[in-house]
C-alpha cells in the first residue's frame, strides 16, 4: 500500500518551492525526476527503462525530489525548509541532500582563483 508524505513541501527563504503543500508519492515522484530530465524531453533513462519503477520505489528507500533551483538566488544565503507528516506506520529517517552551483574562475597558468561565486 502506497503510504505517501502527507502536506510535503520545501521552502527556501520565504518561497514555497510548491504553490500548495500536498501528498507525495510515486506519481509526485516520477514528475520532478521528469523535470530534472526535461533536457533529454522528458525521456528520463530511469524511468523509460524501469529502473526507478513503482515496487522498487515503494519497497525500498523512498526518495524524495523537489526541484527548488528557481527559487535561488545567486551568492544570497538562504533557509532550506522541509516539512511533511509521515503517513506510514513506520518511522522515517531523512538525508536531505542540497545541491548547489558553482562558478569557478582561474589563471590556468598559475592556478590562481580569480573569481568564485555560488548560486
Amino acid at each position: 500500500m502506497d503510504t505517501p508524505i502527507h502536506n510535503f513541501n520545501v521552502r527556501i527563504g520565504s518561497q514555497q518551492c510548491f504553490d500548495s503543500s500536498h501528498d507525495y508519492d510515486f506519481r509526485q515522484f516520477s514528475d520532478e525526476v521528469s523535470k530534472l530530465g526535461a533536457i533529454n524531453c522528458d525521456l528520463t533513462p530511469e524511468l523509460v527503462n524501469g529502473l526507478l519503477d513503482y515496487q522498487t520505489w515503494s519497497l525500498t528507500n523512498r526518495m524524495l525530489i523537489a526541484d527548488v533551483s528557481r527559487l535561488t538566488e545567486k551568492d544570497v544565503p538562504q533557509a532550506t525548509q522541509i516539512q511533511g507528516v509521515n503517513a506510514g506506520y513506520q518511522g522515517v529517517n531523512m538525508l536531505v541532500l542540497v545541491i548547489s552551483e558553482q562558478e569557478l574562475t582561474y589563471d590556468r597558468l598559475s592556478g590562481e582563483v580569480l573569481d568564485f561565486t555560488t548560486a
